[in-house]
């Protein structure tokens, strides 16, 4: 019984020492995906009892003593960032180290941009944009769109949005690659009902380019009129969507030649357009 007690006694004394020095370094950053010199915080984990040095090397030639560092990377890449921790029990000193493997990536700052298109697709002003990141270094981005000057919303690289009407309108997109890491380009974009006209057509019935179609949005209404060499008015149409099937207005297929068209509207204050088609065979 004596025995016993002797070596619990033992164990109590001795084992704690042997446990207590021990040490575990853990860490963690609070992002890991920053932009160059965004002061990044470093925590350090470790457990053990009495932890009393640290030893951080951040993977850029660059070490820190303190527990805790927050530690600003000056050059874009990836970094692998090691902790040497030393824990003392008594007389024991006890120390471990733990590296994180290209924990760190560092970016450049975005440099956004984006273009823009009338989709002329149903009656509306309906606009596809498109956003890209001049110096993409090809790893993922947060896009937020503003069309309203109210609000940004996270979309994609392409959205489409309506306008409620023609005029002038802000348009604005910031581009996030990571904490400390976000630019944004502002453009206005004037909204109107655009035509496009082609300049040669062939009403031949082949089914390919049969009609001198007018694109547009087909929100206002437009009066297109055709005249030949001469002058004389052949064809005219008031609609919202403007085609000639290469007929006069009765009916008559009009001879293969230079034609002039004039597009105005009632709906767009001082619209006019003008210009050649050729209508061939």
């Amino acid at each position: 019984m004596k025995n016993f007690l002797f070596i619990l006694l033992f164990s109590l004394l001795i084992i704690p020492s042997l446990v207590d020095a021990q040490i575990s370094v853990k860490f963690d950053a609070d992002t890991t995906v920053v932009c160059e010199g965004y002061p990044l915080q470093f925590n350090d984990k470790s457990t053990g009892f009495n932890v009393f040095k640290w030893h951080w090397d951040f993977g850029d030639a660059t070490t820190d003593s303190v527990q805790n560092p927050v530690h600003a990377f000056s050059a874009a890449g990836t970094y692998t960032v090691t902790l040497t921790a030393s824990s003392r029990y008594l007389d024991d000193t006890s120390t471990a180290t733990v590296s994180k493997i290209n924990y760190i990536i560092v970016r450049k700052l975005p440099v956004p941009e984006f273009s823009y298109s009338d989709t002329m697709f149903l009656p509306s002003y309906l606009y596809y944009f498109k956003a890209t990141v001049s110096n993409d270094d090809l790893l993922p981005y947060h896009y937020f769109w503003n069309f309203d000057q109210l609000q940004y919303i996270a979309g994609d690289t392409v959205e489409i949005h309506t306008f409620p009407k023609e005029g002038s309108f802000m348009v604005s997109l910031i581009v996030e690659a990571g904490a400390g890491c976000t630019d944004t380009i502002t453009k206005t974009i004037n909204v109107k009902d655009v035509l496009e006209t082609p300049n040669i057509f062939s009403p031949n019935g082949d089914g390919q380019n049969d009609v001198f179609l007018v694109k547009s949005n087909g929100v206002n209404e437009f009066v297109l009129e055709i005249f030949n060499r001469w002058g004389a008015i052949v064809y005219s149409l008031t609609a919202k969507r403007l085609q000639w099937d290469g007929r006069s207005s009765a009916g008559v297929i009009m001879p293969p030649g230079t034609y002039f068209y004039h597009i105005t509207s009632p709906d767009v204050k001082g619209y006019n357009k003008a210009g050649v088609i050729q209508l061939v065979k």
